[in-house]
């Protein structure tokens, strides 16, 4: 133990950046949102040419070390008809799967931790799904074990509306906190061993959700109430409670939602963006090229915010609850382009590492939030799945 602690210590003292090229040698960076798989759908998104707009191709994943990513699948209630919600969840689906299976010699499709762990000492990309919202499966929860069963291993409970399962943060209150159906669902999503993931869901669903499942919890693309007081983001308190259970909270990178500024405009400016868009998006075929010019032009807009924001969203939730419950949930082709300073795409995730390195982490606390503390949350899920 003593020798231990010794080269803790001594780990601590070596310069900053011989810390950081050592640690770059092999640590898993695990980001647990991403949403780059409806690019592919729309747009025939490939992620082998490296790209200068979205966040996301492999290129840049090589050079910023990126080791594993949660891929986000995803139909916004608000913009599409519900019956189009489950077929474009298993379009997009399967347009990861195509994609992956496109770029075998850079990315595998993973199922477990353990196919985490062997994917990245492979050199290769490990590719998970996720769902975005219960509205995606239906009402059904055999189309959950169906969705399960082609790889989605962790599900929203809800979406940017309140569902038959869960009162949403930005919808109307219906359940206050989780309907009867919605503790079913986390039932029998720890009986699978598919992560619940309680970001977008109110305060009351999130502590729900807490309490009904056997497993941690994690919020996937969430950020600090406490430094950036918007609807979006979560109470310490609610934070320790997601803690206290062993859970993690990913934080966001959206400009937005790191400061309350940045969001005030954007909000202010979001209903006239997005009929600009919709405009656009109107005329067959879509004109993609002018969609991102007209989000550009409204985040130019938006106050400059820097990375360092970020990282003080992750010390926060490592000083309050622990750097065991602290990860990364970027929401990188999800925030249109909002991104903080410094931090713009995949490739800077070793300003993230360089960063914590400076804020005084240790390698072993850098190396939990970079990505094991998500992976263990993904192990235990598996291990409560086991004990029917």
């Amino acid at each position: 133990m003593k020798n231990l602690v010794l080269l803790a210590l001594l780990t601590t003292q070596l310069p900053a950046q011989d810390r950081l090229t050592r640690l770059l040698r092999d640590i898993l960076i695990f980001d647990a949102h991403i949403d780059t798989p409806r690019y592919f759908t729309d747009e025939g998104y490939q992620l082998r040419d490296e790209h200068k707009y979205y966040e996301l191709d492999i290129p840049r994943m090589r050079k910023g070390k990126l080791g594993a990513v949660m891929f986000g699948l995803y139909a916004q209630p608000q913009d599409f008809p519900s019956e189009r919600w489950l077929p474009r969840a298993l379009e997009t689906l399967e347009a990861l799967h195509a994609e992956v299976a496109a770029n075998k010699q850079d990315m595998e499709f993973a199922y477990t931790a353990a196919d985490v762990e062997r994917i990245h000492k492979s050199g290769k990309l490990a590719a998970m799904a996720s769902l975005e919202g219960g509205h995606l499966i239906a009402d059904s929860l055999g189309v959950l074990r169906v969705f399960h069963r082609l790889g989605v291993r962790y599900m929203t409970l809800a979406h940017f509306a309140s569902n038959n399962f869960s009162d949403s943060m930005t919808g109307i209150e219906i359940h206050r906190g989780l309907s009867k159906f919605g503790r079913e669902l986390v039932g029998e999503m720890n009986r699978i061993g598919m992560i619940i993931d309680v970001s977008h869901i109110s305060d009351k669903a999130v502590l729900d959700a807490v309490e009904n499942s056997r497993a941690p919890v994690i919020a996937s693309h969430s950020s600090v109430k406490a430094i950036a007081p918007i609807v979006r983001n979560m109470p310490d308190s609610v934070i320790q409670t997601i803690a206290k259970r062993g859970g993690v909270i990913c934080i966001n990178f959206h400009a937005g939602y790191l400061d309350k500024a940045a969001y005030d405009v954007y909000f202010r400016n979001r209903q006239a963006r997005d009929e600009e868009i919709k405009a656009v998006s109107d005329k067959k075929p879509v004109n993609w090229e002018q969609v991102r010019a007209i989000q550009q032009k409204y985040f130019d807009k938006m106050p400059k915010v820097d990375h360092k924001v970020l990282l003080r969203h992750i010390d926060h939730v490592a000083k309050l609850a622990g750097a065991d419950h602290v990860a990364l949930g970027s929401d990188f082709d999800g925030i249109s382009g909002m991104t903080p300073t410094g931090m713009e795409d995949v490739s800077k995730y070793p300003v993230l590492v360089k960063g914590l390195i400076e804020m005084g982490y240790s390698d072993t606390d850098i190396r939990k939030i970079m990505g094991l503390n998500l992976l263990r949350v993904l192990r235990q899920n598996e291990e409560v799945a086991k004990q029917k």
